[in-house]
């Protein structure tokens, strides 16, 4: 698999995920926090939109990116926003926040293995 194609679809994921973050926010915590939460954990969680679209926008903005040092910074960056947030899906499973995190939990890792790969072989 191409590395533009892996920065495609990982910028979809996130732009996905931000405006969920940013329209639904209890509802984009997947049971964790509960649906009659406050005004202010609504708009907290929020702020998390910000994090998520920036990411989408620097993988749309990089996928036609000939091989370099900044190309790298961004595979590596993926690699670990992914790979933590596998982590932490499954961390919040475990601690009693639902099945529900192990699809997300998935996602993530599938993303984080495919930069790895991509890493790893160079994939131009």
């Amino acid at each position: 698999m191409k590395l533009k194609i892996i920065l495609l679809v990982a910028a979809v994921y996130m732009a996905l995920i931000g405006i969920g973050h940013l329209l639904a926010p209890v509802a984009m915590s997947a049971g964790v926090i509960p649906a009659d939460a406050s005004a202010g954990i609504a708009a907290f969680l929020r702020h998390y939109s910000a994090l998520f679209l920036a990411i989408a926008v620097m993988n749309w903005m990089a996928r036609n990116a000939e091989p370099s040092p900044a190309r790298s910074a961004i595979v590596t960056a993926n690699i670990i926003v992914f790979a933590l947030g596998a982590t932490l899906d499954v961390l919040a499973v475990l601690s009693g926040a639902g099945p529900a995190g192990l699809v997300p939990a998935s996602i993530n890792l599938l993303i984080a293995l495919a930069f790895l790969w991509a890493a790893r072989a160079k994939v131009s």
